[in-house]
């Protein structure tokens, strides 16, 4: 009966909406007149009426249930209950009522060219009906039947099952109202087509040109939302206009060197575009998960699996709107699907700074379960994220179709399952590299982002497949679509305000020396934590084991210097850090800064990931980012601080991890987190960016929304004028009202820039005016008395450089200085951006490598060693000795590094070192940056001999660099051995 309606309300609607067009109706629908349509629409009533005789309410429903081939009791129930008062059938239905009835399954959007029968007394006429209907129905398919060579000048109608057209031409719109196995084959279609909801999958498409698609449900109600892009996925393939591919495992560089497998994320398959694993069926995009006989290879491994990556950068991208999909998913362990949006251009920074929504990904081993996560905060691995698991009501699963969608405002996302919400984000923040503040707000999720759909095997989300996980997997979506809000404006963005707080009494309190870390000498007993075993302690030590993800060990107490030592002994790694956990839950709050130390050792060289973090009720969001510590055999003091940028958490989680990183035991001692935000307050230091910038928020993007953080307006004599910082262009617009008597009467200053005496520095900045002008600059000290430089520049209507130089006097420094932008005396606008100062005659670190000869054991050398490999590094004789055992499937499984080099650009370099191995073997050695951008990079052969080795380069900038020696990717244990690594300015 639904359906029935559907087909009625898009034919009036469409017949209020375009202009008739009389054309001959289509194979043996072309007799004179409108004769065809009082022979099929009067049927069965009194024909010797005329044209001009009005309807009753039995007619009307008589000649719909005929124009729709339903039954006459259905249209009159729902007629009936259309109307508020009962119906009296024989009695004339008045174009009011009638306009009534329609609308109730009017689509919203449509309901327009029906308001000239809006409180209508007037009766509807037969004439009304079919001048209206013959003015609309270009051509009007309701026999099954194939028509061939169609050239339809204006409206299409379908209206039954099996109809196939072919090679054809539709000027106008096509309805498809009801039917199954309607096929539209090399087809174009100008105006839209509408396709009622209960039929979507029965309309397919090859070779046709749809200009636009619109699937409508009449039953919903007016929404503020309009599509601006879909797929319904109708067509034979998938639209190459609208998804592109990810193709293979691994993240490479902008000149495809590898960066990371597993797309970073420890997944097993390998990405095609072939159709074994994406294609259309039935109306869906199908996206399957295969386990291949044989294995997949490229030139950077082997995999077992395959499946697809789906995405529409570079061909769709939207800021803010609503983003929706229906789709059902696969069980089985290993599974992880995922609809998601990432940033189309990396605005302000790499993964995760410029952000990532995540509308619903999922555990294929939890079919219960879904969930919805934003990325965010400082470059991985300092990165954070927030997000909320949805729970499917008892008898449902994601087995099933559901739909899935957020809905992004500026300052807020809300997640929907099947239009129910059930998460509101509204914090969040954007750091980036060389930054004195976050981005301003709404940063990250103020710029365009892109859609990806994937069905990935293994990784962290879910664990990989075991023998339980039944192949192939199929991911299935019936439709992606994409709303802009129309109905009213977008939110305002509104400042995340941190109140402040302080911990409740019922909160797990600090000890009397500010620790919050209960038991640190191990006399309590610690809890077990594995499936199916005890909840963890809430204020105590607890030890997660997570079979899950094949971790295996214990956890006993032994002394190590006289102290007690939580000592973890490893009996397999498991395939993820958090396989093996030793956990304490704490208090944190909002706002506050904490710091985190503690000692560690083990009996070889290895990694400890450490971090605090939430719980599941959290999405286990990352509160302070991961921190990766070297252990040596010797024990050592390690410590990090963070701040809290999310909502206060009363059961946070101090976490070390030990997994997927070897078998070498960890022993943990002298644990604390202290709230170290009172003194963190009180420091006013402004040193030098890690760049070298001395200016802090010279972009013009960072701080709190007014994006003028560091930056002051002084006025005086009178003088008066304003600045702000648009969004859209990130500058600052300074306006001149009144413009004062001198240049000094405006002053736009930063104070509180370091310059040491005897040191030259370099000032550059952009700038415009909206007419042309000079703008004089000065570098002060703190009260403006004393002039290190005072300079004019002359500024045009176009955006240009300029830069200053200047040199500090002998024997001054200055803790305070300020750069002065002086613009009284002028009236009009100026506009600034990127103002930099950087010291230009700093000192170059002739030989930045320390402990090239071992004489200090591993100091300054981090090993890493990926849980596929397994290997050792020691220092016996003051030389660097790897023991591989296994090294992995990848270059870098087998690494040694020595990361914060300080490099100089256009500095000629020579890396030498001498290096032998057990076997004949290729390694790789480069010199890479944190976002892996390589300023050298050689394959070297090792043999059995030690060999001098000594490379030149030239650096390309000034950057902070790691010296990487990957020795993975090679069959057999074997040795390798290191000595006198030098790195020196030639």
């Amino acid at each position: 009966m639904k359906k029935i309606f559907y087909c009625l309300i898009v034919l009036f609607i469409v017949l209020g909406s375009f202009t008739p067009v009389h054309a001959e109706k289509s194979d043996g629908k072309q007799e004179e007149g409108i004769q065809w349509y009082e022979e099929g629409l009067f049927e069965g009533l009194n024909n010797k009426k005329n044209e001009s005789a009005s309807m009753s309410y039995q007619e009307y429903a008589v000649v719909l249930s005929h124009l729709f081939g339903v039954d006459e009791k259905e249209v009159i129930k729902k007629t009936q209950e259309g109307t508020n008062d009962p119906v009296n059938l024989r009695s004339a239905i008045k174009q009011g009522a009638a306009k009534n009835i329609l609308t109730e399954f009017l689509p919203n959007q449509l309901e327009e060219p029906l308001d000239q029968w809006e409180h209508s007394d007037k009766p509807l006429k037969r004439k009304d009906l079919l001048q209206l209907v013959d003015g609309f129905v270009n051509a009007y398919y309701n026999e099954a039947g194939e028509f061939e060579g169609q050239d339809i000048k204006g409206n299409a109608w379908i209206n039954a099952s099996g109809v196939t057209i072919s090679e054809s031409t539709i000027s106008g719109d096509l309805v498809i109202a009801s039917g199954k196995d309607i096929l539209l084959n090399e087809v174009t279609v100008n105006g839209t087509v509408y396709i009622d909801e209960g039929i979507q999958n029965e309309v397919s498409t090859v070779n046709s040109d749809l200009n636009r698609v619109l699937v409508y449900d009449a039953d919903e109600k007016a929404s503020d939302w309009s599509l601006v892009w879909n797929d319904e996925f109708l067509s034979d393939e998938i639209d190459e206009t609208k998804w592109s591919y990810d193709i293979g495992n691994w993240i490479v560089d902008d000149q495809g060197a590898p960066v990371s497998p597993g797309w970073g994320n420890n997944e097993l398959e390998y990405y095609t575009d072939s159709s074994e694993n994406s294609y259309i069926n039935d109306g869906n995009l199908v996206i399957k998960a295969q386990k291949e006989e044989e294995p997949i290879t490229d030139e950077f491994g082997s995999y077992d699996y395959t499946s697809a990556k789906l995405k529409t950068k570079g061909l769709f991208s939207k800021k803010y709107g609503k983003f929706e999909a229906k789709m059902k998913l696969p069980e089985g362990k290993g599974f992880w699907p995922a609809f998601w949006m990432m940033p189309e251009d990396d605005v302000y920074g790499p993964w995760p700074t410029s952000g990532e929504i995540d509308i619903m990904e999922a555990a294929g081993d939890d079919p219960g379960t879904i969930g919805g996560t934003i990325h965010y905060g400082e470059q991985y691995p300092n990165n954070t994220y927030k997000g909320k698991e949805y729970h499917f009501p008892d008898g449902e699963d994601f087995t099933g179709y559901h739909t899935y969608s957020v809905e992004w405002e500026p300052g807020e996302i809300r997640w929907y399952v099947d239009g129910e919400l059930y998460q509101t984000l509204n914090e969040w923040f954007s750091k980036g590299d060389n930054q004195a503040e976050k981005y301003a707000f709404p940063a990250p999720f103020d710029q365009e982002f892109y859609l990806i759909l994937n069905l990935a095997v293994g990784g962290w989300y879910g664990g990989n497949p075991d023998d339980t996980t039944e192949f192939p997997g199929q991911m299935e979506v019936d439709y992606v679509r994409v709303y802009e809000l129309t109905g009213r404006d977008y939110k305002e963005p509104v400042e995340p305000v941190v109140e402040e707080e302080t911990l409740p009494e019922d909160a797990k309190q600090p000890l009397e020396d500010g620790n919050l870390i209960y038991d640190q000498n191990y006399e309590n007993e610690i809890t077990v934590v594995d499936e199916g075993g005890e909840e963890p302690h809430p204020t105590d030590w607890n030890f997660y084991k997570l079979p899950n993800f094949e971790g295996e060990g214990n956890l006993t107490i032994d002394e190590v210097n006289g102290e007690n030592f939580a000592k973890t002994e490893i009996t397999n790694p498991g395939n993820a850090l958090w396989s093996l956990q030793q956990i304490q839950h704490l208090p944190i709050l909002e706002g506050h800064t904490y710091k985190v130390t503690f000692d560690a050792k083990s009996d070889a060289n290895r990694g400890l990931m450490t971090k605090v973090s939430g719980g599941a009720e959290r999405g286990y969001a990352n509160y302070s980012g991961e921190k990766t510590m070297s252990l040596s055999e010797n024990v050592q003091s390690y410590e990090y601080t963070f701040t809290l940028n999310q909502d206060t958490d009363l059961a946070a989680r101090l976490e070390f991890n030990m997994g997927a990183n070897g078998t070498a035991p960890v022993w943990i001692g002298n644990v604390r987190v202290d709230d170290i935000t009172d003194e963190v307050s009180q420091d006013t230091s402004k040193p030098a960016l890690e760049d070298g910038n001395l200016i802090y928020n010279g972009t013009f993007d960072q701080g709190d929304m007014s994006r003028l953080n560091y930056w002051e307006l002084l006025l005086q004599n009178g003088a008066d004028a304003d600045v702000v910082v648009p969004e859209a262009t990130r500058e600052a617009e300074l306006e001149t009202k009144k413009k004062g008597e001198q240049p000094e009467d405006i002053l736009f200053t930063q104070a509180g820039i370091p310059l040491v005496e005897g040191q030259e520095y370099e000032l550059t900045f952009q700038a415009e005016a909206s007419e042309t002008r000079n703008l004089q600059l000065d570098v002060v000290n703190e009260d403006g008395s004393v002039k290190y430089v005072s300079e004019e520049v002359a500024l045009t209507t176009e955006m240009t450089e300029h830069t200053v130089t200047f040199q500090m006097p002998d024997e001054i420094s200055e803790d305070n200085g300020q750069l002065r932008f002086l613009l009284g005396g002028e009236t009009g606008k100026v506009y600034l951006d990127n103002v930099r100062m950087i010291q230009t005659s700093k000192a170059i670190d002739l030989a930045p490598l320390k402990n090239g000869d071992f004489s200090s054991g591993l100091q300054s050398w981090t090993p890493y060693f990926h849980f596929d490999a397994q290997a050792q590094a020691s220092t016996p004789d003051e030389s660097l000795y790897i023991d591989i055992e296994n090294a992995g499937n990848e270059a870098w499984s087998v690494l040694m590094e020595q990361p914060g080099l300080s490099l100089n650009k256009d500095v000629t370099y020579t890396l030498s070192f001498d290096a032998r191995s057990s076997v004949e073997r290729d390694i790789e050695v480069t010199l890479e940056n944190a976002a892996y951008h390589r300023y050298f990079s050689e394959v070297v052969s090792l043999t059995d001999e030690m060999m001098r080795y000594e490379y030149e380069f030239v650096m390309g900038e000034d950057d902070t660099a790691s010296l990487k020696y990957l020795m993975g990717n090679f069959e057999g244990s074997h040795d390798i051995y290191f000595d006198n690594i030098e790195l020196e300015v030639k």
